[in-house]
């Protein structure tokens, strides 16, 4: 208890001097006040004295006693952004209930497993990238998703005897690492593809009124995100080389799993049909005026229609919930400092010593994303890094030579690539990491290359590819 109370002394901190503090010159007291509570979230969430939700309720609180208007604390709670993704995360849990997720890793397991390329640990590693990418498109979590493919692929690298503490280079060591860039590889591939996709997303349309649709996002990462995901099995094979080449025959493994599953239940089924019609409807609902929106709580709405899901279902989605608490406290403030100019304000007094109004547009877009991926390491929440730094990386943006569309969109796809670097970049690297088969060391070399080389295939061919299809 004393730690958590030590570790709330910022989170106190900061509001009380920015209300004895004077707001400085060219900034509103409201405005400045705001930026205080905004400082007090960011700091609950890095330092975590408390859970997510439980800090953006203490922060609110706090707020309550700070601003003039404390209905602005509560606004982001309506917002479209935040409900969209409450809807998708509650949505995906039906994966787990239902054991669909489960199935269809094991279903692929058994169409490559007896085939000579599916009985080595290349191979093996290509499958559980296939089990993620058709998982990814509906379920808004990566955190989520790992949870449900990995394990599997740890169970068959334990089978044959790869242990995080005997033997984890055999094979557990390639599977871990490369699970992990498969997640962030996955989730850059589509708008809900990992819940911070809509952070990202709702920041890039504040600031620089530039809006990533589902079918945008998607057509831009197309290309160069499917190159780098089909190039992460065998890029990671050659970085951290599993030393059981050949697996020999796992297909009584796979078998004996499948067996205790049984035949495909009635749940199963209609979940598969409405995962088909809700990414069909994220695909083409712009050409026919259904927004994302619509499809997502379509989507959610028939789960529970039609049996998949109940009212104890979606309440059991903690993740869900806690994501709602804390994303739309934070909507909530950052609209309100962007409203108040606080990032044009604090952009101007940045520029006094990084002028990058005469620099190459191109080289802009490189110096920024480098000072994103460098500030990464001081964040363990990804949504508090993209909420704090996104934001001043596009006002600076905005009076320099580069073009806003593909600085939005790199610094969209990398929001998940950006996790590489770390071992807390997300959800989902804590998870995995925590598996324990690749050393802290590794891990962070080995993402470092691994991020070096998609930078450079989004440097090569994404910008070009971009502006043969128009985007910008």
């Amino acid at each position: 208890m004393k730690n958590r109370l030590v570790k709330m002394i910022p989170v106190v901190l900061f509001p009380l001097l920015t209300w004895l503090i004077s707001a400085p010159a060219g900034l509103e007291t409201e405005t400045w006040h705001m930026f205080g509570l905004c400082l007090s979230l960011l700091c609950g969430l890095i330092l975590k004295p408390f859970s997510e939700p439980v800090i953006s309720l203490i922060v609110l609180g706090l707020g309550a006693c700070f601003v003039e208007k404390p209905a602005v604390l509560y606004s982001g709670y309506a917002a479209q952004g935040v409900w969209f993704l409450l809807a998708v995360l509650l949505a995906c849990g039906a994966f787990k209930k239902t054991g669909l997720g489960k199935r269809l890793a094991y279903i692929l397991l058994s169409k490559f497993g007896g085939t000579k390329f599916g009985r080595s640990s290349l191979g093996l590693g290509y499958v559980m990238m296939l089990c993620d990418l058709i998982l990814s498109p509906a379920t808004g979590s990566n955190t989520s998703r790992s949870a449900i493919v990995f394990p599997i692929f740890r169970g068959v690298s334990e089978s044959l005897g790869s242990y995080p503490d005997k033997d984890p280079q055999k094979l557990g060591g390639y599977l871990e690492l490369l699970e992990h860039v498969v997640a962030m590889s996955t989730a850059v591939l589509f708008l809900t593809g990992m819940a911070s996709n809509a952070v990202i997303a709702s920041t890039i349309k504040d600031i620089a009124g530039v809006e990533l649709t589902w079918m945008l996002w998607f057509k831009a990462a197309l290309v160069p995100g499917l190159i780098v995901l089909f190039l992460c099995p065998l890029v990671v094979y050659k970085l951290y080389p599993p030393q059981m080449k050949d697996l020999g025959d796992i297909n009584p493994f796979v078998v004996s799993k499948m067996q205790e599953m049984g035949a495909m239940k009635k749940d199963e089924k209609i979940l598969l049909a409405l995962f088909i019609m809700a990414i069909l409807g994220w695909m083409l609902g712009g050409k026919i005026g259904i927004s994302m929106y619509v499809v997502a709580f379509a989507f959610l709405a028939l789960e529970l229609l039609l049996g998949v899901m109940d009212w104890n279902d979606l309440m059991a989605e903690k993740g869900a919930w806690n994501m709602y608490i804390w994303y739309g406290a934070f909507f909530s403030i950052s609209g309100a400092i962007n409203e108040g100019g606080f990032y044009s304000w604090l952009s101007g007094q940045i520029q006094n010593y990084l002028d990058l109004s005469a620099v190459n547009g191109m080289a802009v877009l490189v110096i920024l994303l480098l000072i994103s991926f460098v500030t990464k390491y001081f964040f363990v929440s990804n949504a508090a890094y993209i909420a704090s730094i996104y934001p001043v990386i596009l006002t600076l943006a905005a009076s320099t030579n580069v073009n806003i569309m593909a600085l939005s969109l790199m610094l969209a796809f990398f929001g998940g690539y950006g996790a590489l670097l770390c071992n807390y970049g997300n959800g989902a690297s804590i998870y995995i990491f925590g598996n324990g088969y690749v050393s802290q060391k590794d891990w962070y070399l080995k993402g470092t290359i691994l991020l070096a080389m998609i930078f450079a295939v989004f440097l090569i061919i994404g910008l070009p590819y971009w502006k043969i299809m128009g985007i910008c």
